[in-house]
């Protein structure tokens, strides 16, 4: 008889931690959950994508930081601007607000600068849209890439 509580007993020990066990697994993916909930940008991050638009809308606002040409200044604008709106789209993907604001500014900018009959102006518009898409590449940088 000895031996048939032994096995009882080993059969609620099992049970016993198998339970213990359930316990700890629903403990950790709740907590995880509770992470994912509380700070996405954190948890799952990755906005190289949004980083690497917003380097390329500043690579061309700068290209024509000191142009004497109109012409290549709204050519380079649109270019940014069409950067500009990839950063949107990828900083919104990744839940970067930050870098989706910037990267908002400097569509702006280059928008109006391509809008812009004047020279003078639209060089003042490119630096601010330059500006504005180096602090999308930092907010992308600081929301994870």
């Amino acid at each position: 008889m000895e031996s048939g509580n032994s096995y009882i007993k080993n059969v609620r020990r099992s049970q016993n931690n198998r339970g213990i066990a359930t316990n700890k697994t629903r403990l950790v993916l709740g907590l995880i959950l509770l992470a994912y909930l509380l700070f996405p940008q954190f948890v799952l991050a990755n906005c190289s994508a949004a980083y690497s638009c917003a380097d390329d809308a500043y690579s061309y606002a700068k290209k024509v930081y000191n142009s004497e040409s109109l012409h290549d200044v709204h050519y380079y604008a649109g270019k940014t601007m069409s950067a500009a709106e990839d950063t949107m789209s990828e900083a919104k993907e990744c839940g970067c607000a930050d870098a989706y604001s910037s990267a908002k500014d400097a569509y702006s900018y280059a928008h109006k600068a391509y809008q812009s009959d004047y020279l003078y102006e639209a060089l003042y518009y490119m630096r601010k849209a330059m500006s504005a898409a180096g602090d999308a590449m930092y907010a992308a940088a600081d929301c994870g890439i």
